[in-house]
């Protein structure tokens, strides 16, 4: 099976399980979105895919080989990960930053093509007027928008025929005002036709049945279910998950729109 596929890999800390036992394929091409409550285990379990953590059971696959015998720089040219928080506190520049996501590109300092990348990951999250701006000094949201660009740029490929890659992007828009929120997924969901499979986690569940194609419920380390279209997702389900009511009415577009109460 191509992509990554978790086959039983479960993830224990102290003796106290964070991620039950979970085999999981994740569908490529494809907007994944991991939901669930704060605690369910998502950003362990994104960990765990991504290669980042090694599960305590079980076991991770990429195209049918185990994600920790990969080496470190054949695996950062086939998948990117993009953490909640990442803390840069040194002068460093905007541009500098998303030239790290060029690396594994190349061994003493980067040529042209890196330059050139990175100036495009730039534009796409609308970040090419701060390029020389010291990363410390931005605001939160447009931290966030330069670290996507990083990710961007390390498993960038815009040639004819592009290899297959996946990005993991742990709530990307958490920090962003609304206009960026939705700039950032209207990116985001361009992705998969670039051979990008995405996995990504998000707390607002309008947006997510909005931007994601495939669905996966989490509650204490556990899946719970998986949906294929948001049509699927029941107010029961919403119920067992988030401990939630949710009623559904249509907006003046015809889109269907949940409206939660306890």
């Amino acid at each position: 099976m191509t992509g990554i596929v978790l086959d039983q890999a479960s993830w224990s800390a102290g003796g106290t399980p964070i991620v039950a036992p979970t085999s999981l394929a994740f569908a490529p091409d494809k907007v994944n979105v991991i939901l669930g409550p704060n605690g369910a285990g998502k950003s362990t379990l994104m960990k765990i895919a991504a290669g980042r953590l090694r599960p305590t059971g079980g076991r991770v696959l990429l195209d049918d080989r185990d994600i920790f015998a990969i080496g470190a720089k054949e695996l950062a040219l086939r998948r990117a990960f993009l953490s909640q928080h990442v803390e840069i506190d040194f002068a460093i520049t905007v541009e500098e930053v998303v030239l790290m996501g060029r690396y594994p590109h190349f061994a003493r300092a980067p040529g042209h093509e890196d330059r050139r990348i990175v100036d495009a990951a730039l534009e796409l999250v609308g970040m090419s007027a701060r390029r020389r701006q010291i990363y410390p000094t931005l605001s939160g949201g447009e931290q966030q928008r330069v670290q996507l660009a990083r990710v961007l740029a390390q498993v960038w490929d815009d040639t004819a025929t592009p290899a297959p890659r996946t990005i993991f992007l742990d709530e990307p828009v958490a920090s962003l005002d609304i206009h960026h929120q939705l700039q950032i997924l209207d990116l985001i969901r361009t992705l998969p036709a670039r051979r990008c499979s995405i996995v990504v986690t998000l707390h607002d569940l309008n947006l997510a049945f909005d931007y994601g194609d495939r669905f996966v419920f989490l509650r204490d380390g556990q899946v719970q279910a998986i949906a294929d279209d948001s049509v699927d997702i029941s107010p029961n389900l919403i119920r067992q998950v988030f401990d939630v009511s949710a009623t559904g009415h249509n907006d003046h577009a015809g889109k269907r729109v949940l409206r939660f109460h306890l």
